[in-house]
């Protein structure tokens, strides 16, 4: 059950949305305009080496969130 993230092609909106089965992905609607028209996103995953594409992580050492 992957998390995808979309961009609304009306109001610009990016947004994440767990997709339970494999087709509901080209069925989101948007959260903010309620817009049925969704361009799914490419995200960057993060590492255990720090960082990926740019991203950073957030988590600290003991698995809190700083």
């Amino acid at each position: 059950m992957p998390i995808h993230e979309f961009k609304c092609q009306k109001c610009g909106n990016v947004f994440e949305y767990l997709c339970l089965r494999s087709d509901d992905k080209y069925h989101v609607v948007c959260p903010d305009c309620g817009h049925g028209k969704t361009d799914i996103q490419l995200s960057t995953f993060a590492s255990s080496g720090g960082s990926a594409g740019g991203f950073t992580s957030s988590c600290a050492s003991s698995g809190r969130f700083s």
